[in-house]
């Protein structure tokens, strides 16, 4: 079916995917099957060892055959052979094809070596919520293992078997999920712009004023992607996220942090007989300076800075945008995925070492080559160095997407500024929406270009594509005064640009690309979690400004 056919078969009425619960025969079958298999060989075993009740005539054939103390037996077994099926579930132990036999250890109880190991695993894995890998597996063998384990925790959620429950993206077909999602954005473009247009908020003194500081944000943006400016991540963020208010820190505060920062990693580094000219020294310096406490002297007295440590509370900036910024992490030293990888190459910057920022769904991770030109993949979230085949294989449904070179593909200096544009554009939108688009377009096409064949390597690009194209088909529903949907194909021009809405929607999903719930990552990265930074940080105030520096 093509996409055009698609779309006719959807304003037909026609669904586009189904969902039926199989009645369970199961149970209404055991019974008498079991009887069958308990009764049989009672008859049998009744004839053989017990002659003497054929030749009594003074008995019925039924108490010849069973006299009442078998009865009771199967009675007795049957009701609990038939509480037992209703309580059994399948088994969730992982399949493995093609395992190797392997040469059993008995021990006294009769369980294997392998039995026991198997068992301490996966004690371990209830702990933890992440699979372990098996020494005694293949490398084949863990990695169908491990996707089988995330699919059974994905299974213990509740509602999973209920595709309108809260963890439905995991039940819905690509594209029901994807029709789900065009159906949210549309009404949020309505919402929106209702609200915007009855307030009269696009004339009011507050909003130009407003605009006046993201245009300025961006035209800076754009001259030091023109080589008019000098290039700095540093800037680029400050200015992008100052544009939309209220931040934990002044330009100089921020400034100023940065430099102490940096101060603190060289004399650290100083301190414990490394090479400032070392740029893998100086990459250990950074690592060391978020992760751990550590100290230095100054002018005699001992000085010491406490390390980073992950924010749950809003780990998405839903309730607020802040939550999103360098500028908040650097002021309270809390921060998630995306502000610990910018905080590094910040870091980075200002040592004069080079650091690529490097993307997965909904995350993203540093990436830089050490001495010996191996690049190395480096998780700010847990401190450990990670390998590629980690954000590969653990979020399977993301294969094609890496195919596609947009994911696990790093940023260069000049990109990640570029990208700095798209976030910024973000942050009109969450705060005035979408205005005439004039503004969020500029951005789009200045950064873009950085980006070829890339489109959507970063997940704020694809956020402002969607809402473009739904904001467009939502304002020509609302010219025409449509009612019902299927009227949409009487007007030429709304029926183009719903094709060109679920066209970009459904070019995004054939591309790989999808959304991966920040709690999930996160359960899977606590396997790594060797200082417990993920764990322990939670009962930590982590929106309050404040110094990480200690005596």
């Amino acid at each position: 079916m093509t996409s055009d056919q698609h779309i006719e078969h959807i304003l037909t009425g026609q669904q586009s995917f189904q969902h039926a619960d199989q009645p369970n025969v199961f149970l209404f079958f055991a019974l008498p099957h079991f009887l069958k298999t308990i009764l049989l060989p009672t008859h049998i075993w009744h004839i053989w060892f017990c002659p003497t009740a054929q030749a009594d005539p003074s008995q019925n054939q039924k108490s010849q055959i069973f006299p009442r103390s078998v009865w009771l037996l199967c009675i007795l077994t049957s009701l609990f052979s038939f509480d037992s099926f209703a309580q059994i579930k399948p088994p969730q132990t992982p399949q493995f094809e093609n395992q190797q036999p392997q040469t059993p250890t008995q021990n006294p109880l009769g369980a294997t070596g392998n039995d026991i190991m198997e068992q301490t695993y996966r004690n371990a894995e209830q702990q933890m919520g992440a699979y372990m890998n098996r020494p005694y597996l293949t490398p084949e063998q863990n990695k169908k293992a491990a996707q089988q384990f995330q699919l059974q925790q994905l299974q213990k959620q509740s509602g999973y078997g209920n595709p309108p429950a809260q963890n439905n993206f995991n039940q819905m077909t690509p594209k029901a999920k994807m029709e789900k999602e065009m159906v949210e954005i549309l009404k949020e473009s309505q919402n929106s712009n209702s609200a915007t247009n009855e307030k009269g908020y696009y004339n009011s003194a507050e909003f130009k004023n407003d605009l006046s500081n993201y245009i300025k944000a961006k035209d800076i943006i754009k001259a030091m992607l023109n080589n008019q400016q000098n290039l700095s991540i540093k800037d680029a963020f400050y200015f992008s996220e100052a544009a939309f208010g209220s931040l934990h820190l002044n330009n100089q505060e921020y400034n100023n942090t940065i430099k102490s920062n940096t101060d603190f990693i060289k004399q650290w580094l100083k301190e414990n007989g490394y090479n400032l000219s070392d740029k893998e020294a100086l990459h250990f310096g950074i690592q060391k300076f978020m992760s751990d406490t550590l100290y230095i002297t100054v002018d005699g007295k001992r000085q010491g800075h406490v390390p980073y440590y992950y924010d749950y509370i809003d780990a998405l900036s839903g309730k607020d945008r802040r939550n999103y910024f360098v500028t908040k992490t650097i002021a309270t030293g809390s921060g998630q995925c995306h502000t610990f990888p910018i905080t590094y190459l910040i870091l980075a910057e200002a040592l004069g070492v080079d650091a690529n920022l490097a993307y997965n769904p909904m995350h993203s991770f540093i990436r830089f080559k050490n001495n010996a030109g191996t690049v190395i993949n480096y998780e700010t979230t847990v401190d450990k160095f990670l390998p590629n085949s980690f954000y590969i294989e653990t979020l399977p449904v993301m294969a094609e997407a890496q195919r596609n070179s947009l994911y696990v593909t790093e940023l260069n200096k000049k990109q990640v500024v570029a990208s700095v544009l798209f976030d910024l554009a973000v942050n009109f939108i969450k705060e005035h929406w979408l205005h005439d688009k004039t503004f969020v377009s500029e951005c789009i096409s200045i950064a873009e270009p950085y980006f070829p064949n890339q489109g959507f390597i970063n997940t704020a690009n694809n956020y402002l594509h969607k809402r473009l194209y739904a904001d467009d088909f939502n304002n020509k529903i609302q010219e025409k005064g449509i009612k019902d949907f299927n009227d949409i194909q009487k007007y030429p021009d709304v029926f183009q640009a719903y094709k060109n809405y679920y066209g970009y929607m459904e070019s995004v999903s054939k591309l790989g690309i999808q959304d991966f719930p920040e709690a999930e990552y996160l359960r899977m990265l606590s396997y790594y979690d060797q200082k417990g930074k993920l764990q322990t940080a939670q009962k930590i105030n982590s929106k309050s400004k404040k110094s990480l520096f200690i005596n």
